[in-house]
């Protein structure tokens, strides 16, 4: 017989931590995916009275509007799948396969789970008299919201280890407020609910927990808990490895040149 043994045991308890990670996520989303499409009195009227107050609100105001279609149009799905192609190639080509094979993963499993929640949900989107914006598609969830979170996400986390430690704090405020502007512009321009944007951030904050776990266990590295990838990013000693190596490249060619 085997004999049980302690590395064992660790993945035992970080795939245990990934199962709640993902449970933890999905149950809530499971619930106001139900009640936003059985027209829940509280949701309901939660949805409805901040839909009708921001396009009160947006009607009012065509510069802001502009803005905040901006930022859809920046910081859209397609475009930020984009950047992480991109990404998954540089690593690739960097030898960091691992690395690549994690974003490229987490971001296709993203897409998948947006598009296929939006037919299983089958909500409309909201419904408001001179609608400033329109957008194809179910409603719930947000796919701006979901992809903008997973992806911003893993370019963060990506980034960590070649960002000094006193400024790893700022990088993450001004990614959480890309997010939070991305899920205001999709309510305020009325093509999506409050519920649709939660939800979003909700899956993909449990899709990014399991990855990252999944990711830690299977390396050749002490496995570190999410919070502490959190605040070092993913594969630090990689990153910064690579990075050292394309500086040094970089400081050769310019000597022979």
């Amino acid at each position: 017989m085997k004999p049980f043994k302690l590395s064992d045991m660790r993945l035992e308890r970080r795939l245990l931590v990934a199962s709640g990670a993902f449970v933890a996520a999905a149950v809530p989303v499971a619930l106001l995916g139900y009640a936003a499409t059985h027209a829940w009195g509280p949701l309901h009227r939660l949805d409805t009275g901040v839909a009708t107050k921001l396009h009160a609100w947006a009607v009012r105001q065509p510069d802001a509007v502009g803005f905040l279609e901006g930022v859809s149009a920046v910081l859209d799905p397609w475009t930020l799948r984009t950047v992480a192609l991109g990404t998954v190639v540089l690593l690739a080509a960097r030898g960091q396969r691992r690395l690549a094979l994690w974003t490229g993963t987490t971001v296709a499993v993203a897409g998948v789970l947006g598009f296929g929640l939006k037919l299983i949900v089958d909500r409309s989107r909201p419904s408001l008299p001179d609608p400033v914006s329109t957008a194809i598609g179910f409603s719930f969830p947000s796919g701006h919201a979901l992809n903008s979170f997973v992806i911003i996400g893993v370019l963060v986390l990506l980034a960590l280890p070649m960002i000094p430690r006193r400024w790893r704090a700022v990088v993450w405020a001004v990614a959480g407020t890309a997010v939070a502007l991305v899920g205001f512009a999709r309510v305020a321009l009325g093509v999506h609910y409050v519920t649709d944007v939660v939800a979003g951030w909700l899956i993909g904050a449990g899709l990014i927990a399991v990855t990252v776990i999944a990711f830690e266990t299977w390396g050749p590295t002490e496995s570190r808990r999410v919070a502490e990838v959190l605040g070092e990013g993913v594969e630090p000693a990689g990153s910064r490895a690579a990075a050292g190596s394309t500086k040094r490249d970089t400081a050769a060619d310019a000597d022979l040149g």
